[in-house]
């Protein structure tokens, strides 16, 4: 494309087009080099070392840090300090990744063998794999980046770019041999925004003792009262009494939308009773699930609260989008919302 000045607008346009075609281009060059690094990356005793000059140590540093919030153990590497007294922070090292867009960075050409003589594998990220560091490489991930964009092509646009993509191609891929869960993520982020989301059911849900109960053969007062007693706009209906050990699948559930509809018909609503009402197999969630599944369980149908479940399929308890929306604002829950037991 051309390099001539043009407008912002276009030149913006331009860095992300050429931006987005150079990792098609990489993601389609992807092969064993790849897949044998990421195993490397993710065998249980992996310790990474990541480094690279100027650009590509901030691409590093940025690279550490998703490592480290992801459970690996890694560290950056500054070649030139290391090439000065440092060296010793790679010392256990199994993994090193070196960052080097031309592939012959004269920091990393001194410091690739002094990493395979502690016993690391090397993975170097460059342009193209005929490259000075590649005889030092366990193996080369190509950017397949040719040329910067933007004006004069000078500024590393295209190349850092896809260099710290392919970086997360790895760890990402790495997460999926080691079987990552949300709830080991959550072990690595238990404080603000993202946390809070992380949280389980079982931690924000209303205990199954403190749940409004309800058998079938109550009358409508009944429900109201329980209801109301409740303070959660719904209640369970069981023919067993309330427990740890009831089969969530034997109760049902009436909730406020559910008096409202029975109201219609005004004529028999003094004689309908709970069972007459209630909504049977209602949705339930696992209490060891993550708050946001149970958001977007309710979102998807609609719902204002759902039943929480044990590893065994009893009911465990309750959770209600108020709780989900307090915890995740931290505004504290009033008193008189909180449910008091009802019958």
């Amino acid at each position: 494309m051309s390099t001539k000045a043009k407008d912002p607008l276009a030149a913006g346009r331009e860095v992300l087009t050429e931006g987005s075609a150079c990792l098609a281009r990489a993601a389609g060059g992807l092969g064993e080099d790849f897949l044998a690094a990421v195993a490397a990356l993710a065998a249980p005793d992996s310790v990474t070392v990541v480094t690279g000059v100027g650009k590509s140590g901030h691409i590093g540093n940025k690279v550490v840090a998703s490592l480290v919030s992801t459970g690996h153990r890694a560290a950056f590497m500054h070649p030139q300090e290391a090439l000065h007294g440092d060296l010793a922070v790679a010392r256990d090292a199994t993994l090193a990744i070196l960052l080097s867009h031309s592939g012959s960075t004269e920091e990393l050409m001194v410091l690739a063998p002094a990493l395979r003589e502690f016993g690391a594998k090397i993975v170097t990220i460059t342009a193209h794999r005929n490259c000075a560091l590649a005889r030092h490489s366990d193996w080369v991930i190509e950017t397949l980046v040719d040329a910067e964009a933007g004006l004069h092509r000078l500024a590393p646009t295209s190349s850092s770019t896809t260099t710290l993509s392919l970086c997360d191609a790895m760890m990402i891929a790495s997460l999926n041999l080691r079987g990552f869960t949300p709830e080991e993520f959550r072990r690595f982020h238990p404080g603000g925004l993202l946390g809070k989301k992380l949280k389980t059911v079982a931690e924000i849900m209303t205990p199954v003792a403190a749940l409004p109960w309800l058998k079938p053969d109550d009358t409508i007062w009944d429900v109201l009262e329980a209801i109301s007693l409740g303070r959660r706009g719904f209640a369970v209906v069981s023919e067993t009494p309330r427990g740890d050990d009831v089969p969530a699948a034997a109760v049902g559930v009436i909730s406020d939308g559910d008096i409202r509809q029975a109201a219609r018909d005004r004529a028999a609503f003094g004689g309908l009773t709970a069972g007459a009402i209630m909504t049977r197999s209602p949705k339930a969630i696992r209490a060891d699930a993550m708050m946001f599944d149970a958001l977007h369980l309710m979102e998807e149908n609609r719902f204002t609260f759902l039943l929480v479940t044990d590893d065994k399929g009893c009911l465990a308890g309750a959770v209600h989008m108020h709780d989900i929306v307090a915890s995740d604002l931290d505004i504290a829950v009033r008193a008189d919302r909180r449910p008091s037991g009802g019958r």
